[in-house]
C-alpha cells in the first residue's frame, strides 16, 4: 500500500499506468481510492487536465491520460502552440499607461431634453386592433354548471 501511495510518473506514462497496476493488485483497496492515487502521482500537467474530466474509473482515467499525453507529444514534435496557450505570458509585450476616465460632463441627456414618448404603435391605437376585435371573448365555450 505505502509504495502505491509513494509511486510517482517520473519515466513514461506507460511504465507509470504497468507499475501502478502492479502494486494496485498487491494492495487490498478499492478502486475509487486507487484513482484517487493514481491521479496524484501523474506529473503536474496530465494531472490537472485529466482531473478537469472527473474520470469515474481507471480505465477511463488511464485512457484520458493516454489521450493527453498523445496531445503533449503531438505538439512537443510539431512545435505546435496554442493560440491563447497558459504557457503564454505578457510580460514581453509593453505596458500600457492607464488614463483615468474623462469626468467633466458633456452633454448629459435629461428629461428635459428627451423626445416625448409616442404611444401610438399601431396605425390605429384603438381598441378595434387585429388582435383586439374577439376581446372579452372566450376562445372555447364555456358552459355552465348545473345545480
Amino acid at each position: 500500500m505505502e509504495d502505491l501511495i509513494d509511486l510517482k510518473q517520473v519515466g513514461t506514462l506507460e511504465n507509470y499506468i504497468h507499475d501502478f497496476d502492479i502494486l494496485w493488485n498487491k494492495a487490498d483497496i478499492e478502486e475509487k481510492q486507487a484513482l484517487v492515487i493514481f491521479l496524484g502521482g501523474l506529473e503536474l500537467e496530465i494531472k490537472n487536465t485529466i482531473k478537469m474530466f472527473e474520470p469515474k474509473d481507471l480505465r477511463q482515467a488511464y485512457n484520458l491520460t493516454r489521450l493527453h499525453a498523445n496531445t503533449l507529444a503531438h505538439r512537443q514534435n510539431t512545435g505546435f502552440t496554442p493560440k491563447h496557450s497558459a504557457s503564454t505570458t505578457s510580460h514581453n509585450l509593453p505596458q500600457k499607461t492607464m488614463q483615468p476616465p474623462n469626468l467633466t460632463p458633456t452633454n448629459i441627456t435629461t428629461t428635459t431634453n428627451l423626445p416625448k414618448a409616442n404611444p401610438t404603435y399601431w396605425p390605429n391605437n384603438n381598441a378595434q386592433n387585429s388582435f383586439n376585435k374577439t376581446a372579452n371573448k372566450p376562445t372555447k365555450s364555456i358552459k355552465k354548471p348545473r345545480v
